[in-house]
């Protein structure tokens, strides 16, 4: 083992797929029953203004692997057949690289969306739920991505099971995204429990060095689908309605079609939606009494955040791909080794892609040049940091147009190419981003302003090598 990590806490991210920032306890949610990600949040630092640098899986994800922008690492876009998305070029490093070739124990359980995967001596890993499969295999956008080690797993257990996923999802109840059923499997089988039990498996092996482990859940990414007894935590008529679902048509830059759902299935998605937000909760709860009975606390960094967040009614769309708050922030929060740190909450805007450098940072290895990302050591033991503008960025599927976007902690702007437009919110007057005022003379020194905000933050990474 090398000197650098000798002594090294032991290092955990958990990653959710397409979780919306309100969709806990700690960020103001008093429906929503989340006790012990809300608990790990309040024992560590809760970021409430943490932004994705890109709005899509594998773009965003490749951003917190490198700690790099998406312009810098060039996973730009994701292709419609998910396995043909071109992935990190062969020269760019993961941290857990980085980690690897310190002296950790590197491993990954579930959804890391990382094509090859990259930095990991231990690989238990499934592409996500894809609410476009409805087959495992013959589609022409690739096999079902739950794929074949989750697949293995779950036919040792019950002959037959993997194949029960899809036939439900070709009867007429199934609606891609607005999709709102039982799953089929019982809680024993659904794939975050299996997620769950790999990573305890992992945190129970008996090793002489400090570890890093990615945990990466697949929900509450749709198909909205728990498995019961999950499906009656919310009762349809309990849940709120989409705040800006009915708002007037505004222009919209994402690709996404709008979406016309009666009340009650736009309530049972959404209550399925928090339904697997709390599945993902009990989850965390039997990984952490792992790591208390491993006595492994003390001496373990556990970070939380997701690749993006998901428009769930609001302006009539479903899924991501944009700029909207919703879509970009996400909750976040780190819980470091030792003890309470001195700061709890932290208000100042940090990007995801920042906690590339942190695991860095409490693993005692340097943090290379190349990456723009910044540690939020500083932040959580209370000596400042954060950042003025958060960028982020995006190329539709088909690279028909694409985004850059800069927010700072009252305006947005957003680049747009493909003819167009341009857009920027005032947040603090318009936190629903309905009204654009791009063209508005009264924003113009503002607008100005954000733009070369945007050129800085792009001609300073291109200058990072």
């Amino acid at each position: 083992m090398s000197d650098s990590v000798a002594g090294s806490p032991n290092l955990i991210l958990v990653t959710t797929d397409q979780q919306r920032y309100e969709t806990l306890g700690v960020t103001g949610n008093e429906q929503i029953r989340t006790p012990t990600l809300d608990s790990l949040a309040r024992r560590g630092t809760f970021f409430r203004n943490a932004f994705v640098q890109n709005p899509v899986c594998i773009p965003s994800r490749a951003c917190m692997q490198t700690g790099r922008y998406t312009h810098q690492h060039g996973v730009r876009y994701m292709e419609s057949v998910i396995d043909t998305t071109p992935g990190l070029p062969g020269w760019e490093h993961t941290f857990m690289e980085r980690l690897q070739a310190a002296g950790y124990e590197t491993g990954a359980v579930g959804k890391i969306h990382m094509m090859p995967e990259k930095g990991f001596h231990h690989l238990r890993v499934c592409g996500g739920k894809g609410a476009r499969w409805i087959h495992s295999e013959g589609q022409e956008i690739g096999p079902g991505p739950l794929g074949p080690t989750y697949a293995g797993w779950l036919e040792e257990r019950h002959p037959g099971a993997y194949e029960m996923i899809y036939e439900q999802r070709r009867r007429p109840e199934y609606r891609g995204q607005m999709t709102s059923i039982v799953n089929v499997l019982p809680v024993e089988e659904y794939v975050d429990r299996w997620i769950a039990e790999e990573a305890i498996e992992f945190i129970r092996h008996e090793r002489e060095r400090p570890f890093f482990l990615w945990i990466g859940f697949c929900g509450p990414h749709g198909p909205m689908d728990p498995p019961r007894p999950y499906d009656e935590l919310y009762p349809f008529d309990e849940v709120p309605w989409p705040r800006t679902l009915d708002a007037p048509e505004v222009p919209d830059n994402s690709f996404r079609q709008r979406v016309h759902a009666d009340p009650a299935l736009m309530r049972r998605v959404i209550s399925y939606y928090w339904a697997l937000v709390t599945f993902i909760d009990d989850m965390m709860k039997r990984i952490g009494d792992a790591l208390d009975e491993e006595g492994l606390w003390d001496n373990t960094l556990l970070a939380l955040t997701s690749d993006h967040g998901d428009m769930l009614g609001d302006k009539a769309r479903m899924g991501k791909g944009n700029f909207y708050d919703i879509v970009t922030h996400v909750p976040t929060f780190v819980m470091p080794p030792g003890g309470t740190p001195a700061t709890s909450q932290v208000n100042e805007l940090v990007e995801v892609m920042d906690i590339a450098p942190t695991m860095l940072d409490y693993a005692g290895v340097e943090i290379p040049s190349v990456m723009q990302a910044t540690s939020l050591r500083p932040l959580i033991e209370g000596r400042g940091g954060g950042h003025e503008a958060v960028l982020c960025e995006y190329t539709t599927n088909d690279q028909s147009f694409s985004g850059k976007c800069v927010r700072t902690e009252r305006y947005k702007y957003c680049f747009w190419t493909g003819g167009r437009a341009d857009e920027f919110y005032d947040l603090e007057a318009d936190p629903d981003e309905l009204n654009n005022l791009i063209d508005d003379p009264a924003y113009a020194r503002h607008v100005r302003r954000h733009q070369e905000m945007m050129l800085e933050k792009l001609t300073n990474s291109e200058k990072v090598f």
